[in-house]
């Protein structure tokens, strides 16, 4: 029996549990290591001089031991899956336009759904097939089969994803200050507020750069916030089920007649005014001329003149077909700078763009559209008019209300064009344009 072998063996398992036990173990240094197999020496020798069979006794000693005293081999570390690890993006070719999910992994199954190109969608399974490799996805609402093919996964998913992905920081306290540099003590360029949503443009240890669009300027606005205070998220675009887009198509081809309705309505309702004009210019006139009867013919007795008829309220028709229009391009893409209502605008290029249809013009940004028009209470609000909002008594924020305590504006790349509350707390300023 090699007694130096044993005190090894011993000392190295004696060592294992003093730093498996201790919280700092792995900071310990090299005396205080040395200091305990020095002593655990001392204790062995004393066992080894007062003991008849010292190693049937050790070993019957280190079996019944307290768990707590016995060496435990040290859990493997795991790493950490990587987030893309079941995420597949859809690579749809610009002749397919979109793929079909189906119930089942042949071509022959009911479609449940559609997946436009570059959506993100969650991998559920995997089924192999005659014709290859189908996976079952999740991706919005829909859930069911889609051919491999259409599909990259792991790492290029992940690069995709990156590239087509948008991040997004919602504001989860009220007064937060935008600085201008990743530190506490820059300067401040804003004032955010809990629940507003902004574009992540980069990331610090511990600090979020965010973009605030542009200014009335056309300068970009952009900066520095602590990231305890806002949630961030990444967002992407997914599968529709057929009934979906089924409710959006009529939704659409409804929100287009209604517009096309108020703007007919409010054709006839210029034209009955222009001829109510013409009318009374023309009783004006005949009422005015010399009568040209003799003095002794007594004049002719003549029918009252039946009341005109009123024109309808023009205003009201404006208003109706502005808001009207408004509305058809909810949905639509919010895109900094943007002029194009259905391809991507901002707040006031939104605003511009549906008066402009009317032939009213107003100027790009939403500091110098508060100055036109009529300024009137919250109160007042008629649909139509417009609403600021601002911070600092800046303005940064443009909205169109369109009756029933609702807005609508572009609110940001994340929702796009889009309807909401009005917050009347939240008004800076509302004009009157028409």
């Amino acid at each position: 029996m090699n007694r130096n072998r044993i005190l090894v063996t011993v000392g190295c398992v004696c060592a294992s549990v003093l730093i498996a036990g201790t919280p700092s173990a792995k900071a310990a240094n090299k005396v205080e290591i040395d200091s305990a197999v020095a002593g655990l020496s001392v204790a062995m020798n004393n066992f080894y001089a007062g003991t008849e069979n010292p190693e049937d006794e050790l070993k019957d000693y280190l079996q019944s031991a307290p768990a707590a005293v016995q060496a435990e081999p040290e859990a493997p570390v795991e790493e950490e899956a990587s987030p893309y690890e079941n995420v597949a993006v859809s690579q749809v070719g610009d002749d397919e336009g979109y793929v079909n999910i189906r119930t089942d992994a042949n071509t022959e199954a009911e479609v449940v759904g559609k997946i436009y190109n570059n959506c993100a969608a969650t991998i559920v399974d995997t089924v192999s097939a005659e014709d290859g490799d189908w996976y079952k996805i999740q991706s919005g609402s829909v859930e069911g089969y889609i051919k491999s093919d259409y599909f990259v996964t792991g790492d290029e998913a992940e690069q995709v994803a990156m590239e087509i992905g948008k991040s997004y920081a919602e504001v989860s306290e009220g007064g937060l200050r935008l600085r201008e540099e990743p530190t506490t003590e820059s300067g401040v360029i804003d004032t955010l507020w809990q629940g507003d949503i902004y574009t992540v443009v980069d990331q610090e240890e511990d600090f979020i750069k965010l973009s605030l669009g542009q200014d009335d300027a056309g300068n970009d606005v952009a900066g520095y916030v602590a990231k305890e205070y806002v949630n961030t998220y990444v967002k992407f675009d997914e599968a529709v089920s057929l009934e979906e887009e089924q409710a959006r198509l009529e939704e659409e081809a409804r929100l287009e007649e209604e517009a096309r309705e108020a703007e007919e309505e409010l054709r006839r309702a210029e034209e009955q005014a222009s001829e109510s004009r013409r009318e009374e210019s023309s009783e004006r006139q005949e009422t005015e001329a010399p009568s040209r009867a003799p003095e002794t013919e007594a004049p002719a007795a003549q029918e009252p003149a039946p009341e005109p008829t009123p024109a309808p309220e023009v205003s009201d028709a404006s208003r109706n077909a502005v808001v009207a229009y408004a509305l058809q391009f909810q949905g639509c893409p919010y895109v900094y700078g943007g002029n194009s209502l259905s391809g991507g605008t901002d707040c006031s290029g939104f605003v511009k763009g549906v008066y402009a249809h009317f032939g009213i013009s107003l100027p790009r940004t939403s500091r110098a559209q508060a100055g036109v028009g009529r300024a009137i209470s919250v109160g007042e609000l008629q649909p139509g008019d417009l609403i600021f909002y601002a911070s600092g008594g800046s303005i940064y924020h443009v909205a169109m209300y369109i009756g029933g305590n609702q807005i609508v504006h572009a609110i940001d790349e994340s929702q796009g064009i889009g309807v909401t509350p009005l917050i009347p707390g939240k008004v800076y300023r509302a004009v009157s344009i028409l």
